[in-house]
């Protein structure tokens, strides 16, 4: 059984609490597709560039960024990449445009982002043992600046609605967070968003979170603690998005779905 929580766990279970039972409690992992794995190039040269720049005060160079966002995703790759039965055929392009995505986001990110921050703390890791919630909540920043801001890093195919960000459960607890480390909340939330457009585009949207915002999260924990405890994992709503054989790599396995539903349709010739 699982010994901590986290934002991402909790997303995953109000998502579809069987994919979540399937992942953490069967230990049955599916490993991301190409959008995530291209995230995870870009957030690699992104910490490789900050922890230097922590030290020596300068950015890497940009060719620095570019190979090791290259190498990054490369390294992702080889972890497993998941494809949907109808895109498997187109695999290969697939991660072949991948890369050439992570090169051209980090690119973005050294021109546009990385010159106006000055980070503190990168990727650092915090437990925070919260009242109410049964489970310590483990929480990654980003990327913490001395000028007290908390960035958090996010590539994407489309722009971000404001809304979004406002509703994202992330900040909530990297606020609380920031609190255990430095012994102050900070004093801006950011969305840095990388948009892989033919040409990307930098968005960045401020958010802000309060004590409100906490306790209903911490009551979110409370309703999926105790469904784990009684041994219930409510599935996604059917007309879900996330509950299609293209988003979801437990789809043909999943009790949840009838047979003839999990029939692929013939190819064309």
């Amino acid at each position: 059984m699982i010994n901590h929580l986290s934002v991402s766990q909790l997303t995953t279970f109000q998502r579809c609490g069987e994919q979540w039972r399937r992942r953490y409690v069967e230990g049955e992992i599916i490993p991301p597709g190409i959008a995530a794995r291209v995230g995870s190039g870009v957030h690699k040269a992104a910490e490789a560039n900050f922890k230097v720049k922590m030290r020596t005060g300068e950015d890497l160079p940009l060719d620095a960024v570019q190979d090791a966002a290259a190498e990054a995703y490369g390294k992702a790759l080889a972890d497993g990449v998941f494809f949907a039965p109808d895109e498997v055929p187109g695999a290969k392009a697939a991660m072949a445009r991948g890369k050439d995505d992570a090169v051209l986001l980090a690119t973005l990110f050294r021109r546009e982002l990385a010159p106006a921050i000055m980070p503190e703390l990168v990727e650092h890791r915090v437990t925070l043992d919260i009242p109410g919630v049964a489970l310590p909540v483990m929480a990654i920043l980003d990327c913490y600046t001395t000028d007290h801001k908390l960035r958090d890093l996010k590539t994407s195919g489309k722009r971000w609605s404001d809304d979004k960000a406002h509703a994202s459960q992330q900040p909530t607890i990297y606020r609380e967070a920031v609190k255990e480390v430095t012994g102050d909340y900070p004093e801006e939330l950011l969305f840095d968003v990388l948009i892989s457009n033919k040409t990307p585009v930098l968005q960045t949207i401020t958010t802000s979170r309060t004590d409100e915002d906490m306790q209903i999260l911490v009551r979110q924990f409370g309703v999926m603690t105790a469904s784990i405890r009684a041994g219930i994992f409510p599935p996604a709503e059917r007309d879900s998005w996330a509950c299609s054989a293209r988003f979801c790599g437990y789809y043909f396995t999943c009790p949840y779905i009838p047979a003839h539903r999990k029939i692929l349709p013939k190819r064309s010739v």
